[in-house]
């Protein structure tokens, strides 16, 4: 009997702890937890003032900060209560298009009611191993509007921040600031990527399903913390679902960049349109030639035919037709006609047709703002065999830009248009729920100017956690700047887009003495490790699996440096390597090298001061 009741108390309090590793509420306060336990998101009724921190292996790493948001009929967060909350579970892997194939979606969630004010809302939170996120979901009046976020994000003392302040088109420069030296309204477009002190990990902050909503960015109160900071009013109907307020904490870069959190957080996609999700047939990732950076290649049919030729000679899949080809015209054809006659002359060569449009009028060309001009657009371009457009210049994320975004994509959806958004705004997981969103710009790509290298050993860490991004990567004329040549084809490798359009003139590829290198780069990726070496600002050094084929890539800041690479990651037998490595006294040159490479191997690798690395690791026998 005895027995008996120790075994009924063990097992009583063994539930009891279990219980307590997802959930714990007391009086104006409710604990998540991740599910390893490891990363904790608090919830607090202090003074009846809405709050949260979050902990990450006992160390916070966001402090006590305030939950609300504010409509014209009234605020929400000041005057609250707190109820036992509706626990959930969700444990998922997805095909996926980003830095792996395969996303990994586990997190304990609960909705938290809130009693204020003789009303309830409900405070929505996930708590993944790798990164918390909340969003409010509440009734208000009819034709109200949102006017604020109060969401804030409070900074531990000592913390890097790495940030730009382009919050129209965001293509800012980042800078690195200690979160104690920011000054009160700073403005910052997410992904902020923070680097906490002691080692004791990093946080990036965004926002994910971004629908029927103001995009939001981030300004400084001055004592380190940020506010949410939307783009304009947001016009609701009675039901609000504000985007998720995404928070990702891992240990190392590795993790960081592996975080699936922002499409985690964003629909699924719509099976009417998407019947096979990301393997639907006509939405097909791919590389890209792109005539706009190229020297003296204006954009007109006969150098456009050149260029499709090009492509199928690198094995390309597309040629991008930049603005220009609208105003074509020959006696007795339209622009429509010697569009058609492009397609034609590329399908031959295994080359589809990528075609530019603004988004507003421009240069006397209406533009695609309303449904009748979009779909008339839309059909014209499916009618001449177009694969995909780029359309340009939002220069904004207002509610009528993201509102715009989604209607784009679910009408090109219905005419089996792929799409890529340039002067828009950062991506929150639209390519998750519409994957022919195969790439959007908001980046400070090779369109810009030098200098390049520790510019670029701070994007994967920073705007890529969140989304694929079209930096048109590699050039080996005077944009190329201080860097190297191994440097900018290495971008190629570490940049992730799954449309890779080149910046490149494509002759300067079929010149280049590593053309056999670039013609292997796939534009999507099955794994992704960043190895240990990495640092912000300093050295973004990554290793990229596509099937058996290995590919390593490193590009370096303003200090030269030898790294060793230990290739544990690669499973075992033999692998051919191919190398491109700096030349020590000249960057617009490279030497080539094989070698023969095993996982029981060290790669001792000698990086010049912007200079960069690679080597594509095929399996042999």
């Amino acid at each position: 009997m005895y027995n008996t009741f120790k075994l009924t108390f063990l097992i009583l309090f063994i539930s009891f702890i279990m219980n307590c590793q997802t959930i714990m509420a007391e009086t104006g306060n409710i604990k998540i937890k991740s599910p390893n336990g490891l990363l904790v998101l608090n919830v607090n009724s202090i003074d009846g003032l809405l709050t949260y921190d979050v902990t990450f292996n006992d160390k916070t790493v966001i402090e006590n900060s305030s939950l609300g948001l504010k409509t014209i009929s009234k605020e929400i967060g000041k005057k609250v209560v707190l109820n036992k909350p509706e626990t959930y579970k969700i444990d998922e892997t997805y095909t996926w298009r980003g830095v792996h194939s395969l996303a990994t979606n586990k997190c304990n969630g609960a909705k938290i009611k809130i009693n204020e004010n003789n009303s309830s809302w409900i405070l929505d939170v996930r708590v993944f191993n790798d990164g918390v996120a909340f969003r409010y979901l509440l009734d208000v009046q009819k034709n109200d509007s949102i006017i604020a976020d109060n969401s804030t994000f409070v900074i531990p003392t000592g913390s890097t921040i790495w940030s730009q302040n382009n919050i129209k088109y965001y293509e800012g420069k980042y800078k690195a600031q200690l979160i104690d030296t920011i000054k009160k309204g700073e403005i910052a477009g997410p992904p902020v990527t923070i680097q906490l002190k002691d080692n004791n990990g990093y946080v990036s902050i965004t926002e994910a399903g971004l629908v029927n909503f103001a995009g939001m960015s981030l300004m400084s109160d001055g004592n380190r913390g940020y506010k949410a900071n939307l783009a304009g009013k947001v016009s609701v109907n009675e039901k609000v679902q504000s985007p998720w307020r995404v928070i990702m904490v891992t240990s190392d870069l590795n993790a960081l960049v592996n975080n699936d959190l922002v499409p985690n957080l964003s629909p699924k996609p719509n099976p009417t349109l998407f019947p096979k999700g990301f393997d639907t047939d006509w939405i097909k990732p791919g590389r890209c030639v792109w005539s706009w950076l190229a020297d003296k290649r204006e954009v007109k049919i006969e150098n456009m035919k050149e260029f499709s030729k090009m492509a199928s000679e690198l094995g390309f899949e597309y040629n991008l037709v930049d603005e220009g080809w609208g105003n074509w015209k020959e006696e007795g054809k339209t622009q429509w006609d010697l569009l058609r006659e492009l397609v034609d002359y590329s399908k031959p060569l295994g080359v589809k047709i990528w075609v530019w449009k603004a988004y507003p009028d421009r240069k006397g060309i209406a533009g695609i703002k309303d449904s009748l001009s979009r779909h008339e657009f839309f059909s014209k371009c499916k009618a001449a065999g177009v694969a995909g457009l780029k359309i340009d210049f939002f220069d904004s994320e207002k509610q009528e830009i993201i509102d715009f975004y989604q209607n784009a994509l679910r009408d090109a959806a219905k005419y089996k248009l792929m799409i890529d958004f340039h002067g828009a705004n950062k991506p929150t997981g639209e390519f998750r729920t519409f994957p022919n969103e195969m790439t959007r710009e908001a980046i400070r790509g090779l369109e810009n100017q030098p200098p390049w290298a520790t510019f670029n050993t701070i994007l994967p860490f920073t705007r890529y956690l969140a989304g694929h991004a079209d930096f048109t990567p590699v050039h080996f004329g005077k944009r190329i700047g201080e860097t190297s040549w191994a440097h900018q084809i290495a971008s190629a490798i570490v940049f992730t887009s799954p449309l890779l359009v080149y910046g490149a003139d494509p002759k300067s590829m079929l010149e280049n003495p590593f053309v056999d290198i670039i013609k292997k780069i796939p534009s999507t990726w099955d794994e992704t490790i960043v190895l240990p070496q990495s640092a912000i600002g300093e050295l973004a050094l990554f290793a990229r699996r596509k099937g058996d084929t290995w590919f390593i890539a490193a590009m370096n800041g303003t200090t030269a440096r030898q790294v060793k690479i230990k290739l544990s990651f690669l499973s075992k037998g033999k692998y051919k390597a191919i190398i491109a490595k700096d030349e020590k006294t000249d960057q617009h040159t490279a030497i080539k090298e094989e070698l023969i490479l095993s996982n029981n191997k060290y790669l001792t690798v000698n990086l010049n001061a912007a200079g960069g690395f690679v080597a594509l690791l095929s399996k042999t026998n």
